[in-house]
């Protein structure tokens, strides 16, 4: 009995230990069905995030367009003072740009100076970047001088456009001598003694373009007995 409880034993320790070929292709099966379910979500987390990102940047431009309206909605009148023109409001606007006081900055809580320009790009392209650096007491020869030295860009900033063929600038504001309101190319706020009503941005993009128009809100004809009423 002893023995063949021995010759037993001896027979199951020399069998073959393993797993069998069935087991084999069962667990190769399991595997291939997880790492086909591991594709599947990730391919849709992917398109998940991909249209996350394009509904994300669609916002961002859509966003710009409302900052940007807010901006020029909160122009103020910020007066300055140069010995041949006297007192007047900030503006300065041209074909290629435009630089006003605003009381909402994109950045912080200070009042600021906003400058916005067309910039080139590779291939002949052109962008629309908006600059702002606080106003803090500065007088007109300041504000000038951080545009001629180019102390602007240190600022705050971000672009507006990008990638178009051309861009243009336009103001709408009352003519003085005529008595009328109209569109001009470049407005300066020392010769008008006003803010413009409106400000057009064109551009050109393809065989199309477009138009920002955004306006200004704190108009008055009184302004220009400004230097009268406060003299130096």
């Amino acid at each position: 009995m002893y023995s063949d409880t021995n010759n037993y034993l001896l027979r199951e320790s020399r069998r073959p230990k393993g797993y069998t070929l069935i087991e084999v292709l069962v667990a190769m099966l399991i595997f291939t069905a997880m790492l086909m379910l591991a594709g599947v979500a990730l391919n849709q987390g992917l398109a998940q995030y991909h249209g996350l990102v394009e509904k994300g940047l669609n916002f961002w431009n859509y966003a710009k367009n409302i900052w940007i309206d807010k901006s020029f909605n909160s122009a103020t009148d910020y007066y300055v003072y140069t010995r041949s023109d006297g007192w007047f409001p900030y503006f300065k606007g041209g074909p290629d740009g435009v630089s006003y006081v605003s009381l909402v900055p994109f950045a912080g809580e200070l009042p600021v100076v906003v400058w916005i320009r067309s910039e080139d790009e590779e291939g002949g392209k052109y962008s629309l970047v908006y600059y702002e650096t606080p106003v803090y007491t500065k007088t007109y020869e300041e504000i000038d001088r951080d545009y001629v030295f180019g102390d602007y860009r240190q600022g705050k900033s971000f672009k507006l456009l990008e990638g178009v063929e051309g861009i243009e600038f336009s103001f709408y504001g009352y003519d003085f001598t005529r008595r009328v309101y109209q569109w001009y190319s470049s407005f300066d706020g020392n010769k008008m003694k006003a803010l413009p009503s409106l400000v057009k941005i064109s551009y050109n993009r393809g065989s199309g373009g477009g138009d920002i128009v955004v306006s200004i809100n704190v108009n008055s004809l009184a302004k220009r007995l400004y230097s009268v009423d406060y003299p130096r």
